[in-house]
């Protein structure tokens, strides 16, 4: 890793824990960003139970979080060179995982998962 992608990735990291509580999280690790070397959102799975079901995210949903989230819009313009997938890992009706994965592998050295859980009471 070069000091470029050392830097984008710390940037990152910072940007994540500033998303947390405003997706709605109520949990004690709301907000997470992951570094992998799955090829995909749905390869992802294994960071979720096996119970967890994956659904598409709604692209006018998910225009609103990045609206209303000044930080996750923030992470997307850095990694807008890369392609974008974003859904759902589904615990219940009132438990989730709000995905976003980039394929950045080629330019960061490793993809990167964006994960904000939400509670809804």
């Amino acid at each position: 890793m070069n000091s470029e992608q050392f830097d984008q990735i710390n940037r990152l990291f910072q940007l994540t824990f500033q998303i947390g509580d405003r997706l709605g999280c109520e949990s004690s690790d709301p907000a997470q960003l992951l570094l992998t070397n799955q090829p995909s959102l749905d390869a992802s799975r294994i960071y979720f139970p096996a119970d967890y079901t994956y659904e598409v995210l709604d692209a006018e949903v998910w225009n609103d979080y990045m609206t209303e989230v000044s930080p996750l819009a923030e992470i997307a313009d850095i990694l807008q060179a890369y392609p974008l997938t974003y859904g759902i890992y589904r615990q219940d009706a009132v438990s989730w995982w709000v995905c976003a994965f980039w394929l950045s592998q080629e330019g960061l050295g490793m993809n990167v998962l964006l994960r904000a859980h939400r509670v809804e009471t």
